[in-house]
């Protein structure tokens, strides 16, 4: 399916929502109390941005960047917030990147994937060094969902500036180890019953490629759950990402 496609599919799934209300709002999902400051950056002669949450009634010591999945902001978007919106809660400046802007891409095929992985982990990777030249930290957390999980994986690997990695139903690209070198800790987040990225053949390998390297690796293995999380296992794992990132970023 080419672009044109997608995008005339999610205008009318957009229409559809706003006939019949927000299915977002029908979830229970509410606008996030803090307000993003959007941002952009260069990478590959494209304007990227990135929605910056500043941190919530303290000074920040950590930086996260969020990354959502194949979905993009139309499906992952409300999920990616309330990521950035708890994190930020906890004290983190948070940069929710839209690194789809790099290829004019709305929702993602497995086609798409294949054929934009290496613009989109180029345009990460330069999204990194930006926000760290913009807050000055001495390491920046990753937060990746699904394709953002990926991403975070590859972009993490022999980063002197990423200091932790958390993925959520991801695992290593196309089985290629070679894409693993040193990496920072990693909290690893799957639902046991996920099907579209299985934990067999996706995050069992990533767990034992880190363990043989020496990487420091937590996992959250969460029972009867699928490659989207419920709303109330996802309401458990979003403090415990917040967490682990201040455990492991100083």
């Amino acid at each position: 399916m080419n672009r044109s496609t997608w995008r005339a599919l999610v205008g009318v799934w957009l229409l559809l929502a706003l006939a019949i209300g927000s299915p977002l709002r029908a979830a229970g999902v509410n606008e996030t109390s803090v307000r993003p400051v959007h941002l952009f950056f260069e990478s590959g002669g494209w304007k990227i941005r990135a929605d910056r949450y500043s941190p919530m009634g303290t000074r920040s010591h950590r930086t996260v960047i969020v990354l959502y999945g194949a979905g993009g902001m139309v499906f992952d978007g409300p999920s990616m917030r309330r990521v950035a919106q708890t994190l930020a809660e906890a004290g983190d400046t948070v940069y929710l990147l839209h690194y789809y802007n790099r290829t004019g891409t709305i929702v993602a095929l497995d086609s798409t994937m294949q054929k934009h992985f290496t613009e989109w982990l180029e345009t990460l990777r330069e999204g990194i060094r930006w926000v760290h030249t913009r807050e000055g930290k001495d390491s920046i957390g990753l937060y990746g969902y699904s394709l953002g999980g990926f991403l975070a994986i590859a972009a993490a690997s022999d980063n002197p500036l990423v200091g932790a990695v958390a993925e959520q139903a991801g695992g290593i690209w196309n089985s290629q180890q070679k894409r693993i070198g040193k990496m920072p800790p990693v909290l690893m987040v799957h639902g046991l019953e996920d099907k579209r990225v299985p934990l067999e053949k996706y995050a069992k390998p990533l767990l034992r490629v880190l363990r043989q390297r020496g990487g420091h690796v937590k996992t959250e293995f969460v029972p009867g759950e699928g490659h989207v999380l419920s709303e109330a296992a996802m309401a458990a794992v979003r403090p415990k990402v917040a967490t682990f990132f201040a455990g492991q970023l100083r």
